[in-house]
């Protein structure tokens, strides 16, 4: 069916601009029917994503791929950098993408994508209880308590060292690792999701006053997806997350390596453009979206 892209821009409700691309399927260009929203990862351009945004548009899909504030086509706008928070990214420019898919495209169903940091910040924009469908994928509650057995020491020792040496030695308002991804990020987020990570229930720690009813409003059937040897997001995490989806009908899916003839996955193999990650992880994201 191949696909066509676009690159659009939409202003969040403060007046930030935020840009992306959509694809959509090249017989079906003007109808949307089903459009689904990919939430990025912690520090990954919406350019990662464009294989399998491809890949859902040929089945027929719309896809919107785009930056959040202070990440790379959307780095700067009229919020000062040293102002961004990890928290905007849900409640206003996942919000904003939601209001601009239903103002543009009227679409029938609308579903998500959350990757990673993607997954934890869905029920901080207020109109996510209309997502249909959620897939959460290499995703968790990022608290390092919930690490299965040494590693959650080793994850701890990065949270309250490793990380507060590094920032130290960059300066200016951005703060780059590859741990986080491939592209700097603004370090006032970085020290929220810090400040997250070190709590006992991340982000969901009444000590950290955020607005959290909207992840009960949220009625959708979630897919819980965790590569056994992703690092950054094991199964313990991905359902100490998606607990806090308390009204949804959730799903979950464990996948190995050595199940799709693969030496690793990782924590971004998902998305790479192999012909068993699309057979063993996108086919069965399709099936979840058209079910």
């Amino acid at each position: 069916m191949g696909c066509v892209t676009k690159e659009i821009s939409f202003k969040a409700e403060d007046g930030f601009e935020l840009n992306g691309v959509v694809f959509s399927a090249i017989e079906n260009a003007k109808h949307f029917e089903h459009v689904i929203i990919i939430g990025s990862a912690f520090g990954v351009p919406y350019q990662y994503y464009k294989h399998i945004a491809g890949f859902l548009a040929e089945q027929g899909m719309t896809v919107l791929a785009f930056d959040y504030r202070g990440i790379s086509h959307s780095k700067h706008g009229n919020m000062a950098t040293d102002q961004i928070l990890m928290q905007h990214w849900g409640q206003l420019d996942v919000e904003a993408a939601i209001q601009f898919v239903q103002a543009e495209y009227q679409p029938q169903k609308l579903s998500y994508l959350g990757h990673s940091a993607g997954g934890q910040i869905i029920g901080l924009a207020p109109s996510s209880s209309h997502f249909e469908k959620i897939i959460i994928a290499a995703s968790g509650l990022g608290s390092w308590r919930l690490w299965p057995g040494l590693q959650k020491y080793a994850l701890a020792a990065i949270w309250y060292l490793v990380f507060p040496v590094v920032m130290a030695f960059q300066f200016g308002d951005f703060f780059k690792s590859r741990f986080l991804g491939p592209i700097p990020v603004p370090k006032t987020a970085v020290k929220q999701w810090l400040r997250w990570a070190r709590s006992k229930d991340y982000l969901f720690t009444p000590e950290h006053g955020l607005e959290l009813s909207g992840y009960a409003r949220i009625r959708s059937d979630i897919l819980g997806i965790t590569i056994t040897d992703d690092w950054y997001a094991p199964k313990e995490a991905r359902d100490g997350l998606i607990k806090h989806y308390p009204n949804a009908t959730k799903t979950v899916m464990n996948i190995s390596p050595k199940s799709l003839e693969r030496k690793r996955i990782g924590h971004f193999g998902l998305f790479k453009k192999k012909q068993e990650i699309k057979d063993g992880i996108w086919q069965p994201i399709v099936t979840f979206l058209n079910d």
